[in-house]
């Protein structure tokens, strides 16, 4: 493999919020990104706004504000970066979304996050249910569908990594997990940062999953860095 990769926001790039700390643990890669909105007027943004039955997706812009967009209305636009960055020859993709996407193509690796922590945690057997933390209430009843279909009995628990979210909210929402019996967290969105998971960490004493910090340490096991 080559050592430029190239990553994906469903929202606009770059992502000054994550990539930097993934970089660290990546090694000394050229990151390429490219986001789904980038470019886009703010009417244009607007209209991509889920509706009906649409599955509800939310992501940071280049100002660091946040919009709620639909998966079935994005994920075209997903789909011209991703061919952009292999026309450019990185050597995979990291789609920056945990959300669950179908239909997207790649003829270099693709790393879905949503794919890698499911087979992750079917992989790690752990007493109490699987705690999992989402980046809105608007969230709250598709993840806890999602995550039942997978297998699991989840707590799920809103805490937005965005729009100014502080990690002193960190002990509102560890009380519903604890009260709930959870043995293991995900943090259930590419936004999630390292203190959010030390901090609940700290308040609950379980493994937690960070989802950026996941797919940093596949992908450098893949570029072998």
């Amino acid at each position: 493999m080559t050592d430029s990769i190239g990553i994906v926001t469903v929202g606009q790039a770059p992502r000054v919020d994550v990539v930097p700390d993934m970089a660290k643990l990546m090694g000394d890669v050229e990151i390429v990104e490219r986001g789904a909105l980038d470019g886009l007027t703010p009417d244009r943004i607007q209209s991509l706004a889920p509706s009906g039955d649409d599955a509800i997706l939310v992501t940071r812009l280049r100002d660091g504000g946040a919009v709620f967009v639909g998966k079935r209305q994005v994920t075209p636009l997903v789909q011209t970066k991703i061919d952009e960055l292999e026309a450019r020859g990185v050597a995979l993709t990291i789609l920056l979304c945990t959300g669950t996407f179908h239909g997207l193509h790649a003829h270099r690796p693709l790393v879905e996050p949503d794919k890698l922590l499911v087979g992750m945690l079917r992989g790690i057997r752990f007493e109490g249910r699987l705690g999992v933390v989402t980046p809105s209430m608007r969230h709250v009843s598709q993840t806890e569908a999602r995550w039942r279909e997978y297998g699991f009995d989840p707590v799920v628990v809103p805490h937005s990594p965005y729009e100014g979210a502080h990690d002193a909210d960190a002990a509102a929402i560890a009380e519903p997990l604890r009260a709930g019996g959870v043995g293991l967290v995900v943090l259930d969105c590419m936004g999630f940062r390292p203190d959010t998971r030390a901090e609940l960490q700290r308040l609950l004493g379980v493994p937690m999953l960070v989802a950026n910090l996941l797919v940093a340490r596949l992908v450098a096991e893949l570029l072998g860095t």
